[in-house]
């Protein structure tokens, strides 16, 4: 239980709002199945104890670990618990700016996990799937999942906004991001250019990452809009209609040999990938993208 504002806000809700996301895409996923769907059954005992991990434990160590650190910070240098301490308007304003905050930290940070050696080695166990599936959102590595995930929480915490609206704006959040690993064949439209849908956000899970857009694109884990600002959006049609990758990123065994463990142990998921020959099933042949740019499409220059 965290204090907000002088609120005990309950974690309870976020865990039940994501377990009825979960359910609510998995259905979907049924409902409208994808006819090049790529089964990822033998990933499933992996997903499941990586979602439960993050979702019970993972949040709960970094706010025991981050909170004090940040509650001493304010003290020492405010001499107050918040940051502001006078009213930040009325509550769906306040939910706006959460919306808006978190997602575009979740952005920055995404593509630092991409453009950074060692965020990635963490990162790329994320990304050792052949399709998207609701259980391999939640699929991370702990301290990578922390870092995307739960870190931007305990900052606003000490910002001061009202627990009522966090209570409005995580469980948005939460719905987003997984429904972005939808697997069904869902189709977004112009929802596209505004949150980051099964059809963008297949893309950055490319095994080929589009010439030009340095290592990765469509960063953006609930809104796509953010990817249009900083020229990372990319996705391509053909006669009208979004077009769809093969997914599988070609750098996360090179990098992460251990990617197709749940966390830290390791299996063996030789021939989990067809037409393969290197660890996990991913080709030797394969290397990490690395074409940095200066701003502009892109780039992966963050100073």
């Amino acid at each position: 239980m965290i204090s907000i504002q002088g609120h005990a806000w309950d974690q309870q809700l976020p865990h039940w709002t994501t377990f009825l996301t979960l359910a609510a895409v998995i259905l979907m996923e049924r409902l409208y199945a994808n006819s090049r769907a790529v089964s990822q059954k033998a990933l499933l005992v992996r997903d499941l104890t990586s979602t439960l991990v993050n979702v019970f434990i993972t949040g709960v160590v970094t706010a025991f670990l981050v909170l004090p650190v940040l509650s001493f910070g304010m003290q020492h240098l405010f001499g107050r618990k918040f940051l502001f301490t006078s009213f930040l308007g009325p509550v769906w304003l306040q939910v706006i700016a959460i919306l808006l905050l978190v997602s575009l930290f979740r952005y920055w940070m995404h593509r630092l996990q991409h453009r950074n050696e060692f965020l990635w080695k963490l990162h790329s166990y994320h990304h050792s799937v052949t399709d998207l599936r609701a259980l391999n959102d939640l699929t991370s590595n702990p301290v990578d999942f922390a870092l995307r995930n739960v870190l931007v929480y305990s900052l606003l915490g000490i910002v001061g906004f009202d627990a009522i609206a966090f209570l409005f704006a995580v469980p948005v959040l939460s719905v987003w991001g997984i429904f972005s690993h939808c697997g069904g064949d869902v189709r977004g439209g112009w929802l596209n250019y505004v949150i980051a849908t099964p059809e963008v956000h297949r893309w950055h899970h490319t095994k080929e990452v589009p010439e030009g857009y340095g290592f990765s694109v469509n960063y953006g884990v609930e809104f796509s809009f953010w990817d249009l600002l900083f020229g990372t959006y990319y996705l391509p049609r053909k006669d009208g209609q979004p077009l769809r990758p093969n997914i599988g990123h070609p750098a996360a065994c090179r990098t992460n040999p251990a990617i197709c463990a749940c966390c830290w142990s390791r299996w063996d998921c030789t021939g989990l990938f067809p037409g393969s020959n290197g660890a996990c099933g991913f080709p030797k042949s394969h290397s990490r993208p690395n074409s940095p740019r200066l701003w502009g499409r892109g780039s992966e220059s963050l100073q």
